[in-house]
C-alpha cells in the first residue's frame, strides 16, 4: 500500500492487489481490471514508470467482481453483472444488496425489476443459443446421411 503524493488517496499497484485479491498472477488482476475498465476509469491512476495504480474504490469493485467469479461466473458474465449492479445503484442510489430475512424497501424492489430484466435477457440468450446449436447439430447430421463424393464414381465403367 502507498500514497499518492498529490492527494493522499491510498492506491495500490498491480503488484499488490495480486495478494489483496488472493489471485496467482499479475495477468489475472489486469484482465479483471481490463473486464470492467469503464468501471474502474475513475479510480485508476498511472504511477512511476506508467505503472497502474488503483483506488480504494477501484479495489471494492475488483473484489465484487473476484465474488461473483467465486461463484461460477465467468469474468464477461461477473463484468456484466457488475455493470448492471452500478448501473441500478447510480440511478437508485442506494446500494443493492440482498440480505435474507428482511422485507425488501421499495429501492430494493425497484433494483430486483432490474435483476429480473438481467435474466430475462440472459434466459432469452440462452434460449437463442439452444435453437442455435439444434440447428447446427440437424446441419452435422443431414451432412453425415450424405453420400461421400467419391461414392458416384464407384458405378462408373471406364
Amino acid at each position: 500500500m502507498r500514497n499518492e503524493e498529490k492527494g493522499g488517496e491510498t492506491v495500490y499497484t498491480v503488484r499488490e492487489l495480486v495478494s489483496l485479491l488472493g489471485l496467482s498472477t499479475e495477468n489475472q488482476v489486469r484482465n479483471r481490471i481490463e473486464a470492467i475498465r469503464d468501471l474502474l476509469l475513475p479510480h485508476l491512476r498511472r504511477g512511476p514508470n506508467n505503472q497502474l495504480l488503483l483506488t480504494e474504490e477501484g479495489l471494492r469493485l475488483l473484489r465484487e467482481l473476484h465474488v461473483l467469479c467465486e461463484t461460477g461466473h465467468t469474468l464477461k458474465e461477473a463484468a456484466n453483472i457488475l455493470r448492471f449492479k452500478t448501473e441500478i445503484e447510480s440511478k437508485t442510489g442506494e446500494e443493492v444488496s440482498y440480505e435474507s430475512g428482511k422485507k425488501p424497501t421499495k429501492e430494493e424492489n425497484a433494483a430486483d425489476g432490474g435483476w429480473r430484466l438481467l435474466l430475462e435477457h440472459l434466459a432469452q440468450e440462452v434460449r437463442d443459443l439452444s435453437e442455435r446449436v439444434r440447428l447446427l447439430e440437424a446441419r452435422v447430421l443431414a451432412k453425415e446421411a450424405q453420400m461421400p463424393w467419391w461414392e458416384r464414381f464407384r458405378d462408373l465403367n471406364i
